[in-house]
C-alpha cells in the first residue's frame, strides 16, 4: 500500500499545532474562531506550499515564527484574554446580545426590499450597499452577512440599471415610430 505524499497541513508539528489553535479558540466566538483558523492555515500554506514536503526544521521555523497558540488566541479574542476562560454566571444567566447585533440583518432585509421595488430601490440598494462597506471594514461579528448585503445591493443595481436601459430603449423606438400630424396618429411600418 503506497503512502500519500505529505504536505504542508497533514506534516504532524502542523496537525498538532491547529488542534492546540482550535482549542485554545474554543471559548470565541464561532466566526471569529473561524477566521483566526483560516488566517492561520493560510500563512502557514503560503510559508511551507513552496515545498512538497517540508522538513521538520522548516515546519519549526514557521511555527516558532508564528508564535505561541495562546498568543495567537490572545490577538483574536482580546475580550478573553483580560477575563478568565469561564464566563461570570451573571453572563450565563442572560442571553443578551451586544448592541448593534440586529444592523446587519436589518441591512440584509433592506436589500432584499429593495429588489422589489423598482427605481427607487436602487436608493435603498445604494445606502444598504454604502452601510455595508463600511461595517465590513470594522470588527462585525457578522461578516457573511453583510457580505450577503453587499451581493444583493449589486444585484439590486445591476437589474435597475438593466431596466432603466430597455425602459429608455423601449421609449426612444415609440417616440420614432409614431409621429402626430394635425390630430391624428400616423404610425411608421415596414412592410415586407
Amino acid at each position: 500500500m503506497t503512502k500519500a505524499p505529505q504536505t504542508a497541513l497533514s506534516h504532524p508539528l502542523v496537525v498538532a499545532y491547529l488542534s492546540e489553535l482550535e482549542r485554545a479558540l474554543a471559548s470565541a466566538d464561532s466566526q471569529e474562531r473561524l477566521d483566526t483558523v483560516t488566517a492561520v492555515t493560510e500563512h502557514l500554506t503560503d510559508a511551507l506550499g513552496g515545498e512538497a514536503a517540508p522538513t521538520t526544521e522548516q515546519v519549526r521555523a514557521v511555527l516558532d515564527e508564528l508564535g505561541s497558540v495562546e498568543r495567537i488566541a490572545d490577538a483574536a479574542t482580546p475580550a478573553l484574554a483580560s477575563t478568565a476562560s469561564v464566563p461570570p454566571a451573571s453572563a450565563l444567566a442572560t442571553d443578551e446580545k451586544p448592541p448593534g447585533n440586529w444592523i446587519a440583518p436589518a441591512l440584509l432585509a433592506a436589500a432584499i426590499v429593495s429588489l422589489v421595488i423598482p427605481f427607487l430601490g436602487a436608493l435603498l440598494a445604494i445606502g444598504c450597499l454604502v452601510a455595508a462597506i463600511v461595517l465590513l471594514r470594522g470588527e462585525n461579528p457578522r461578516r457573511s452577512v453583510l457580505r450577503a448585503t453587499v451581493g444583493v445591493s449589486i444585484v439590486t443595481l445591476v437589474i435597475t440599471a438593466v431596466l432603466a436601459y430597455y425602459t429608455l430603449a423601449f421609449a426612444s423606438f415609440s417616440a420614432t415610430s409614431t409621429t402626430d400630424t394635425g390630430g391624428s396618429v400616423v404610425v411608421t411600418s415596414t412592410n415586407p
